[in-house]
């Protein structure tokens, strides 16, 4: 075994060590808010970046049967497929030709067709495609392709809503079933950018004949190339050289990455999240970000996972509406004071987004918001 796998393995041990899960969780049909550069990019125009080779997270394929339909009496949780195709012909002919067709339109970019594949009941709107396909868009850099990574067969004799810990070949994660249908299926299906990895997640119900989708969200699986348990190895790496600035950045990329929502829980996100604040609380990083950039006008801090890299997620109160020169140049201003203070290194990006007081700093306001790259930070000279 190389040095590089045994410290991962010794990293999942001191997580696992250190886990303590507490949950309340309610039915929402949710696609997660996109962590991305595009709301109210003002600045430069979007980069590039260099493409680099990802080899898929799917395993190669061996020897599966699917098993058979039959009645049961308590929660199952049944592996059917591990992809890369749908293969189901055999087992769940209906569910075989949804998700066909379903991959067919992701590839095809028909995301317009995308609210059809929905149950009436989660009252999506026809634009709801097109939304998907702008936070997809702007996480990963085409040519995409999209496959089946694994699907599951739930069921559930009394309908209820349950946390299944039993899904095989799950990467520890716990499958929330949705409320309301004795027979389901979670389906994770894998988005292949050239510079990321990415899974959409669905929870598929059959009712009154025909298979919908009762539950979905969008789950980032690497950021600049690299999955949570890396992200979580630089963490423990800059935290052992004293460098808390940093392993409060990773250890939070790390645990965005292992974020599940309503869909799926990956019970280390937790001891992910009290790592990342054992380094810094909300209140205690807004008071180190005011002093480091001698103001005292944040409101907000966090980490920010955008196609150009990884980088901060900055919110300022201002005292009355700006010009929006004004408003990027302190953007600009923000970004090179929190790279002095080692905040950034050099590679990473900022957003910034301004609101007055009493606006609710945990949400973006209509103030104005820019989007800056490492290279915006610092332009050629002319």
């Amino acid at each position: 075994m190389d040095h590089v796998s045994q410290n991962k393995q010794n990293l999942v041990r001191r997580l696992h060590v250190s886990l303590g899960l507490s949950l309340g969780l309610s039915f929402l049909l949710t696609h997660s808010t996109p962590l991305h550069a595009a709301d109210a990019k003002e600045a430069a125009p979007q980069k590039t970046v260099e493409e680099k080779a990802i080899e898929p997270v799917t395993e190669a394929p061996e020897a599966f049967n699917p098993p058979t339909p039959r009645t049961l009496t308590k929660d199952s949780c049944e592996l059917l497929s591990r992809g890369p195709g749908v293969a189901l012909q055999d087992s769940e002919v209906t569910l075989h030709t949804f998700l066909e067709n379903l991959i067919r339109d992701l590839q095809q970019d028909k995301f317009d067709k995308l609210s059809e594949y929905f149950h009436p009941r989660a009252k999506v709107k026809d634009d709801f495609g097109g939304k998907i396909r702008s936070i997809i868009t702007n996480r990963y850099n085409g040519p995409l392709q999209y496959s089946v990574f694994r699907v599951w067969r739930i069921a559930s004799p009394d309908s209820s809503k349950q946390i299944l810990d039993n899904c095989p070949e799950s990467d520890g994660a716990k499958i929330i079933s949705s409320y309301g249908y004795d027979k389901q299926y979670a389906v994770w299906i894998q988005i292949m950018g050239q510079n990321e990895l990415g899974r959409l997640i669905f929870s598929i119900a059959p009712d009154k004949g025909k298979n919908s989708i009762v539950g979905f969200r969008i789950q980032q699986w690497t950021q600049s190339g690299d999955d949570w348990r890396t992200w979580a190895q630089k963490a423990e790496e800059a935290e052992a050289k004293k460098d808390i600035k940093q392993a409060y950045f990773a250890y939070d990329v790390s645990q965005k990455l292992q974020e599940g929502k309503d869909l799926v829980i990956y019970p280390l996100q937790t001891a992910l999240l009290r790592k990342r604040d054992e380094m810094f609380t909300q209140a205690k990083l807004v008071e180190t970000v005011n002093a480091d950039l001698g103001i005292k006008s944040t409101a907000y801090v966090g980490t920010l996972l955008a196609k150009e890299g990884s980088g901060i997620f900055l919110r300022e109160y201002i005292a009355k509406e700006l010009p929006s020169s004004t408003l990027h140049d302190m953007c600009i201003a923000r970004g090179k004071g929190l790279e002095k203070s080692g905040w950034l290194n050099g590679k990473q990006g900022l957003r910034c987004n301004f609101l007055f007081k009493g606006m609710d700093p945990t949400q973006d306001s209509g103030l104005g918001g820019y989007y800056m790259t490492a290279d915006d930070l610092h332009p050629p000279k002319k």
